[in-house]
């Protein structure tokens, strides 16, 4: 993960240096951290980073716990119509989590379900309109998870493969 956030500053930087680009850089930073302000990454004991982790605040599993071994976050930018420049929108993108595995604590049943593999999170639309950012759901989607408070959290297992 640190290479990877590496190799996010260096191009970055090399976006800035050059004063290409200014809204897609300033983009991109926004989706990284709109993840990492969702998913908290909690360590592991061999100094290296360990997963992250997000909670269902509401619903008939509240309290529940996502954990998600590795985020690799996906940016795409979108076309704005003439419409939506008109209407002052100057930058338009979709951010997500790449799909991949993923368990959950279940609340109720006290117990993590096992692994499985697909969306982890939905979509976010980042939106710069009339000099300012903002961020909303993708359309028909609802995003229901929290960041956990403190790696303490984190329910004990027997099994972190």
């Amino acid at each position: 993960m640190k290479r990877c956030l590496a190799l996010i500053a260096l191009i970055l930087s090399g976006f800035t240096a050059f004063g290409e680009e200014p809204d897609l850089v300033e983009g991109v930073r926004r989706a990284i951290a709109y993840w990492h302000s969702l998913f908290r990454q909690c360590g592991n004991n061999q100094g290296r980073g360990g997963p992250s982790y997000a909670v269902d605040p509401s619903g008939s599993n509240a309290g529940s716990i996502q954990m998600v071994p590795e985020l690799r976050i996906q940016f795409k930018t979108e076309e704005v119509s003439q419409e939506q420049r008109l209407n002052g929108f100057e930058f338009k993108a979709t951010t997500s989590v790449e799909p991949g595995p993923f368990r959950w604590w279940i609340a109720p049943n006290k117990a993590w379900r096992d692994w499985q593999v697909g969306e982890i999170a939905p979509p976010r639309i980042l939106i710069k309109k009339k000099g300012v950012w903002s961020d909303e759901a993708a359309p028909n989607r609802w995003e229901g998870r929290k960041p956990l408070t403190t790696c303490s959290e984190v329910p004990s297992m027997e099994d972190k493969r």
